[in-house]
């Protein structure tokens, strides 16, 4: 696709891919001792800790957020490679080489409290409205709890949407309590194929990232 839309010119692509073999093996002890088990944390940290490229620390790099396409339950890697294919070249023309094209979902710019901790709201930017698919896929972790176990984080249900900022309405047990934190799609197995909550409303082919958030 991007040798397409650069009108025939040639780009080149390095791989630094070897099939058939487990990572682990090739990787040395000091850098393996660092690696975690929880898979949310693997592109989080690629990003450093921010949920999206191009951001400030990285400004030159781009990423395909791939997190709804898994159809299989038992393999990480989507058997559409189209999708996949047409959201990198995207990220390719908008970062790389400056095409004015949309590359990314939105992007969570604030997030808010009720005073009664009943509902949060969630504010995104870099688009002019959000496509809103479903109603789920972020919790909250509220007061008593460490936050480090997935059990401890409940549903936190999209009540409304008004232009590019949603509400979320807590889950029983935590209404009245402290919000520790917040977290959308933040689970090995976060959505049904193509049925992530938060899509790019002109391109509803490019989906919001993985989101963590700690009060």
């Amino acid at each position: 696709m991007i040798h397409e839309a650069l009108g025939g010119r040639p780009i080149g692509l390095i791989a630094t891919s070897w099939s058939g073999t487990v990572i682990e093996l090739w990787m040395p002890p000091s850098a393996l001792k660092d690696c975690v088990d929880e898979f949310p944390l693997i592109p989080w940290h690629q990003t450093f800790d921010v949920g999206y490229v191009p951001n400030s620390v990285v400004p030159k790099v781009f990423m395909a957020v791939a997190l709804d396409l898994r159809d299989d339950p038992n393999n990480i890697h989507p058997r559409t490679k189209h999708d996949v294919d047409y959201r990198l070249s995207r990220a390719g023309l908008g970062v790389a080489y400056n095409q004015q094209v949309q590359f990314q979902g939105s992007i969570v710019s604030s997030v808010s409290l009720a005073s009664t901790s009943q509902t949060v709201n969630v504010t995104y930017t870099g688009v002019e409205n959000i496509e809103l698919r479903n109603p789920n896929g972020f919790e909250v972790c509220c007061q008593g709890a460490t936050c480090s176990d997935d059990i401890l984080w409940v549903p936190a249900t999209i009540s409304s949407k008004n232009g590019v900022t949603i509400t979320l309405t807590v889950a029983s047990q935590c209404v009245a309590l402290q919000l520790i934190g917040l977290r959308y799609l933040w689970r090995e197995t976060p959505c049904l194929f193509k049925d992530a909550a938060i899509y790019n409303y002109t391109d509803s082919n490019l989906p919001s990232s993985l989101f963590i958030k700690y009060f």
